[in-house]
């Protein structure tokens, strides 16, 4: 697949700010004390970043994709998809996948300037796809800018929490 500039700038972003993010989020659990500017900003990027956990939970893969710029990519264990494909990915879990229930927390900002931001968190779930139960707990990253007036996703990123993996270890 081509990956327009935008997006190979989106992935250098990313692969910059990756060691910086995992680096946060590795560290004790941040308090939301700060500035109102910055409680306000990571409410609006928590907001936005539920409406793809919303569409996936209740099989609304056209809300994923009005949550996502024409140019997003997504960056997990399989590589990078670009928005067609991970919508794509969202209609086909509409039948195979049952989400119970699932929690975003320990949300932290990163703000790159008044019009872009990077929003880390953890997230647990409580879903079956395919007839298998899914990862519960993941960690998350968004690059998110401000277009319009409204907080549009760039770039996702998901990996399994190495943190939670001692109840399957002998």
């Amino acid at each position: 697949m081509r990956l327009s500039m935008s997006c190979l700038a989106l992935a250098c972003l990313f692969l910059a700010c990756f060691p910086f993010a995992a680096a946060v989020s590795r560290r004790a659990p941040v308090s939301q004390a700060g500035s109102s500017a910055n409680q306000k900003l990571t409410a609006e990027l928590l907001a936005a970043e539920k409406e793809f956990w919303e569409a996936w939970k209740n099989k609304q893969p056209d809300r994923f994709a009005s949550a996502m710029a024409d140019d997003a990519v997504f960056f997990g264990l399989y590589g990078t998809t670009g928005k067609a494909e991970s919508v794509a990915e969202q209609r086909d879990s509409v039948n195979s996948c049952q989400v119970a229930s699932y929690a975003l927390t320990n949300p932290r900002v990163i703000s790159i300037d008044a019009n872009a931001a990077i929003l880390l968190y953890d997230a647990e779930q409580h879903a079956i796809c395919g007839g298998q139960p899914v990862q519960p707990f993941m960690h998350g990253e968004s690059v998110y800018a401000l277009r319009n007036g409204r907080w549009i996703n760039l770039l996702r990123s998901e990996v399994p929490a190495a943190d939670h993996q001692d109840s399957k270890k002998p």
